[in-house]
């Protein structure tokens, strides 16, 4: 018996400390609205999705629709407190408002890519290079003296 007090207990304690931040204004017609896990084993998109259904309903009490402006998760590991964590910043707008059909969700990338330009541009295949040369100049397309200027190109560089 004392197991099952103290199992729920611990759940109790560990449910108690997720934390929901309800609709609060963050500028004029803006709002956020914030869910964070009490531990690192729940996902964010169950977070997320109660968020957005939270800011919705706000919207919805008032007869307007969600325009989501921006949302934020907490990233891993989700370890020392980072757990998992799910912001939407959003407005409320009339149905009929300009704004709902110009959407301002805006993903910040995953991943930049850096591309290097190297000092010495890539070493031609020479014998791949002379034997296309070869081949144009047996089937007639470039005469002796042309084959013989590139191939000197080729063997230059």
């Amino acid at each position: 018996m004392n197991q099952y007090i103290f199992l729920t207990s611990i759940t109790l304690f560990i449910a108690g400390c997720a934390s929901n931040s309800g609709v609060m204004p963050i500028g004029q017609d803006t709002y956020m609205v914030s869910r964070q896990a009490a531990s690192g084993f729940s996902g964010s998109g169950t977070l997320k999705a109660e968020a957005f259904q939270e800011a919705s309903l706000y919207c919805g009490k008032q007869g307007k629709s969600v325009q989501v402006v921006n949302t934020i998760e907490a990233q891993p590991p989700f370890i020392f407190g980072n757990f998992p964590k799910a912001e939407v910043q959003f407005m409320c707008l009339d149905k009929n408002d300009a704004e709902l059909v110009r959407p301002k969700l805006h993903k910040n990338p995953d991943a930049v890519i850096e591309v290097k330009q190297s000092a010495a541009p890539a070493k031609v295949d020479a014998y791949i290079e002379l034997k296309k040369l070869k081949e144009l100049l047996d089937s007639g397309v470039i005469t002796q003296e042309e084959f013989n200027a590139q191939k000197r190109k080729v063997l230059t560089n």
